[in-house]
């Protein structure tokens, strides 16, 4: 794979580009890379973002090292550099809060009888302690942005961000920066890490190994970078289908005869006893970026006898999954309301009911929180279906008592209906 990667440049005009594989701060594995690049005939020229820019020469055994300063040079000290046998070939700088770090690369002749850049162990690695220090502060600082974007998350007082993320799929930017922040960790850790291991090599009066083996560090990064680009794909695609799924739906469609979603229609429940003008709606149905089917339908009728305004609205969720159904169940049970693409769905002081045709069932009677609402809340396997009841008949419950019967009545009628439809 590593040599796949590695293939992959661009010619231009006698220089070659090739991916960064790895950070610059692994200096002994990085002067190793470019050592073997030069026998290749490709010799360090300039850096970018992601690429390392080589140009073309005659293949040559060149020793390569790299120091790392807290400024840029002046001209003075190049030549002085030079003088000594060592050419400068490159220059990085890392832009920082205070100071910049700038890596320098110099080379000269494998068989030049120069002296090494760095001659004193402990002199090199008190030039690594500001790149240390602010690799391990990168960590510090990811870390802190890691928990504070999970608690974002994962807040218990968020319970509708939960659910918006379950059902609508409408939190991938929170979901992007969770696992975006995990790789930064990954690779934060990996610079500090190597300088680390510089340093205790170098205070412990050992010269850096300049042939250090760098095919496995590569490979590392390669791996890290390739999950960047997929989560960056994933995120892509997640916004796209959103935007498609926003333009594809049809807000409003005629009231169907049959609905292919469970539901309790309005003439069944009234079983003939509804006016004579009939009942009037929409349904509202759509795909959601998280794989859900929402379908929302609202009918409106007038009672019989009274001529009073009776409305009974359904929305059905239909979740790839029985485990995001039972998540998605519980947040929306903390929410205490449904804010759907038809309308407004407050739920009062909904309580649990003990049955068994269902996996969960809980229901509210009506009142002022819920818009005197009768509402019945059922999850069964990986569908949730929410009902609210609205029948003017009975005024607007003042008494609780009475809403209470009510309650119980309408759970009677509605519940054993509904699970027929769940079955089915």
């Amino acid at each position: 794979m590593l040599d796949r990667i590695e293939a992959w440049e661009k010619e231009e005009d006698g220089y070659v580009r090739k991916w960064k594989l790895d950070d610059l701060c692994d200096l002994d594995r990085n002067e190793s890379w470019f050592s073997d690049m030069a026998e290749k005939g490709l010799f360090v020229d300039h850096f970018t973002r992601w690429s390392v820019w080589f140009r073309r020469g005659r293949p040559q055994k060149t020793r390569y090292r790299m120091d790392v300063l807290s400024r840029a040079l002046t001209e003075d000290e190049l030549v002085l550099y030079d003088s000594c046998g060592w050419h400068f070939a490159a220059l990085h700088t890392e832009e920082g809060f205070r100071k910049d770090i700038c890596y320098y690369v110099f080379q000269t002749d494998e068989n030049a009888g120069v002296p090494e850049l760095y001659t004193d162990p402990m002199e090199q690695a008190k030039s690594l302690k500001r790149l240390h220090g602010r690799l391990r502060r990168d960590v510090f600082l990811m870390l802190v942005f890691l928990a504070v974007v999970v608690w974002n998350v994962t807040n218990p007082r968020r319970p509708d961000l939960r659910f918006e993320l379950l059902v609508t799929g409408e939190q991938p930017v929170r979901i992007y920066w969770v696992f975006f922040c995990l790789l930064e960790i990954v690779n934060s850790l990996r610079g500090w890490l190597n300088i680390r291991r510089l340093r205790r090599r170098l205070t412990g009066g050992e010269p850096l190994d300049h042939h250090a083996d760098y095919r496995k560090a590569h490979r590392q990064y390669v791996v890290i970078s390739g999950l960047k680009l997929l989560l960056a794909g994933w995120f892509i695609t997640v916004i796209a289908t959103q935007v498609i799924l926003l333009i594809s739906s049809n807000n409003m469609l005629p009231l169907p005869k049959m609905a292919d979603f469970s539901a309790v229609r309005l003439e069944e429940f009234y079983n003939g006893t509804l006016a004579e003008n009939g009942i009037s709606g929409e349904l509202h149905h759509e795909w959601t970026a998280a794989g859900a089917e929402i379908d929302e339908l609202r009918e409106r009728a007038n009672e019989g006898k009274t001529n009073s305004i009776l409305e009974l609205r359904t929305v059905s969720i239909r979740l790839p999954f029985v485990w995001t159904a039972e998540q998605a169940f519980v947040a929306l049970l903390e929410i205490g309301w449904y804010k759907g693409s038809v309308g407004y769905y407050p739920m009062g002081e909904i309580a649990p009911v003990e049955t068994s045709l269902a996996d969960e069932a809980w229901a509210a009677a009506p009142g002022e929180d819920n818009w005197n609402q009768f509402v019945l809340l059922v999850r069964d396997g990986r569908q949730i279906v929410m009902t609210f009841y609205l029948d003017r008949t009975n005024g607007d419950f003042d008494d609780p008592a009475e809403a209470e019967v009510f309650r119980a009545r309408c759970t009677e009628r509605l519940l054993p209906l509904l699970a027929e439809e769940l079955e089915g």
